[in-house]
């Protein structure tokens, strides 16, 4: 048997898992997706009825949005923490660690740190109060549970900037310094040598840190659904909404809502996956 035999033969294990534990499921929930409550084959009617409705397109701009703005700040959080934790500094193990901290959290205890924090009866209420700021702790803005999701996006950005982060400061630790100092010999500002030095060499591991991002932010549960309104609600607590709610249960478009969530996720994944292959490619 040849090392192409043997490789197959190894991995043979975890895609039969895989298999298992992901296409399998995957495969019968598309087969219910086209199926009404009574198990009868219906086709294509409940992703026209669900791709019509106010539901699904409110909610669906509701996740991208939540998303998009999360992947945008972590990155930019990311980028300029990496690039102060590449240098020198008293105490810079202990910020590194701090930098590192929340990856281990999980986020169902990130969300509870973030309404004792940000809520009407949280910290930042009751200092606001102490110092004079509000009359009362009712006076104090709604920053979680409100209808443009902002407690969920700040607690995504803070939960997910340290995954961008670490992979642009092991580009940067990484990195040689000679065309940064070539440049700052030439009189370029540094503005100038972030645009045309560093940011072509972070660019990749960035893209490809974000995309992960993005997707754990368009397909999260815990957080949408303990920081999340009521009249704006992520795909994702829809969708278990309409699968186990009693007052809002409807089988086939949960089916189907979990169908194309997965195809979203899919094509992060092959985006992804290109990106990476690209970067390999480019290295060889």
């Amino acid at each position: 048997m040849g090392k192409r035999g043997l490789r197959a033969l190894a991995f043979a294990p975890l895609l039969l898992l895989m298999a298992a534990a992901y296409t399998l499921p995957v495969l019968s929930n598309l087969m219910k997706s086209l199926q009404n409550e009574r198990g009868e084959y219906v086709g294509l009617k409940n992703y026209v009825d669900v791709l019509s409705s106010y539901y699904f397109l409110d909610s669906l701009r509701f996740t991208l949005r939540i998303a998009l703005v999360t992947m945008v700040v972590a990155m930019v959080i990311a980028v300029i923490v990496a690039l102060a934790l590449r240098e020198s500094f008293i105490g810079k193990k202990i910020v590194l660690f701090l930098f590192q901290y929340n990856i281990c959290l999980p986020h169902i205890v990130a969300a509870m740190m973030m309404i004792m924090l940000l809520s009407q009866i949280g910290l930042l209420s009751s200092l606001a109060y102490r110092l004079g700021i509000t009359e009362s702790a009712k006076a104090f803005p709604w920053l979680v549970r409100d209808s443009k999701g902002l407690g969920i996006t700040v607690t995504f950005v803070w939960k997910y900037f340290p995954y961008i982060g670490l992979s642009v400061l092991g580009v940067l630790q990484g990195a040689s310094r000679a065309y940064e100092a070539q440049a700052a010999t030439l009189g370029v500002g540094k503005i100038k040598r972030f645009f045309h030095v560093l940011l072509p060499q972070i660019l990749p591991a960035t893209a490809i840190a974000s995309i992960i991002v993005f997707a754990a932010a368009f397909g999260e549960y815990e957080v949408p659904a303990l920081l999340g309104a009521s009249n704006h609600r992520t795909l994702s607590v829809m969708v278990y909404m309409k699968y186990c709610d009693l007052s809002t249960r409807d089988l086939p478009a949960a089916y189907v809502m979990m169908t194309l969530m997965s195809l979203v996720l899919m094509a992060f994944i092959l985006v992804y996956y290109g990106l990476v292959t690209r970067k390999r490619g480019a290295a060889e």
